[in-house]
């Protein structure tokens, strides 16, 4: 089970694969060259060229043109792939066997038919092979990332329907609550305001995959401005955000798990601070949140709120997000950045 792991890990079973290919063409074509050395340099002209069409192919021709509909392309860039792949490697091994042209009888790729039958078609058909098992591979992986996030927003939802008990009595029990607060004390009645519209983000807004970035912007202003009531002057709280934040739609509640977790694990001493920053350049969204935090061996992971929201970048922003986390012993700091 190690041993498996450990190829899998670090991908050795790329090497063992075109391990075993090479062992087994120098064992089907070691009586076409005229000596061990010329035929073991075939062989790793074959492997080298074959395995740099198909990784070529399966991970920049793929993704940039196959994936992106552009069929045509796509075809016409993989043609010419393998066209200049065989005329190389019928070149150099060409090149190869010149010191022992005087010995051998049946020259290799001599003719056009044998370079067809020999280079261009095995080449083509084998790249194209491997081609089609990487897409085979991509729509499997695509699906079965489909069926989590639609088994994660079935859950959430769930989680969401439950959280929904009876809203309409809570927003009338908080209406109540805020015409019984005296007028003069506008500190608590703006304070049950902010409170009220927290609940109807959660309860009413956030119920689709994407929402606009100015809505998730108020909802975190409301929040921060009532954990500013919280905590005292000595407490430097800071909210910033880029005009250039705007026009672009965003997953609910993504942001909150990163503001909830440092003013959760703020410090305590004579300085502390709550720094959030947004920006947004060249189609990209930058979110950093900085905190102090006591001084002490801080989490790496941070808790089960930073664990769900890496699990909901992974299904909703796959390959489209970055997010580092920087711990420390007396200041903790997160930075997502998303393709937007």
């Amino acid at each position: 089970m190690d041993i498996l792991k450990t190829i899998t890990r670090w991908r050795l079973y790329h090497f063992l694969f075109w391990a075993a290919f090479f062992v087994v063409w120098i064992t089907l074509r070691i009586d076409d060259y005229p000596d061990l050395t010329p035929t073991v340099l075939a062989g790793l002209l074959k492997v080298l060229s074959l395995a740099g069409a198909v990784y070529f192919t399966n991970y920049v021709l793929i993704p940039k043109f196959l994936y992106k509909k552009r069929y045509f392309t796509f075809l016409a860039v993989f043609t010419v792939l393998v066209g200049v792949t065989g005329f190389v490697v019928i070149k150099v091994l060409n090149w190869i066997l010149l010191p022992y042209a005087s010995t051998i009888t049946h020259w290799p790729n001599a003719t056009l038919n044998s370079q067809l039958y020999d280079v261009y078609i095995p080449l083509f058909f084998m790249v194209g092979a491997a081609a089609g098992i990487k897409f085979y591979i991509d729509q499997i992986r695509t699906l079965h990332h489909l069926q989590s996030a639609l088994r994660a927003g079935a859950e959430q939802e769930l989680q969401f329907l439950r959280s929904q008990i009876n809203p309409h009595s809570l927003f009338n029990s908080l209406n109540t609550i805020y015409f019984l607060i005296h007028k003069e004390n506008h500190l608590a009645r703006e304070t049950l305001l902010r409170f009220s519209d927290l609940l109807r983000y959660q309860l009413y807004e956030c119920n689709t995959e994407k929402i606009d970035i100015a809505k998730e912007i108020a909802y975190l202003e409301n929040y921060i401005a009532l954990q500013r009531l919280r905590h005292d002057k000595q407490y430097d709280i800071q909210f910033e955000h880029s005009p250039d934040v705007k026009d672009f739609d965003i997953a609910p509640l993504l942001l909150m798990p990163f503001v909830e977790n440092a003013f959760k694990h703020i410090s305590h001493q004579a300085a502390n601070s709550v720094h959030i920053q947004m920006a947004r350049e060249n189609g990209q969204f930058t979110f950093t949140v900085e905190n102090t935090c006591e001084p002490k061996p801080q989490r790496t992971t941070g808790g089960i709120g930073l664990s769900n929201v890496k699990r909901r970048l992974e299904l909703l922003y796959n390959g489209k997000h970055a997010l580092q986390i920087v711990p420390g012993s007396e200041q903790f700091a997160i930075t997502l950045t998303l393709q937007v």
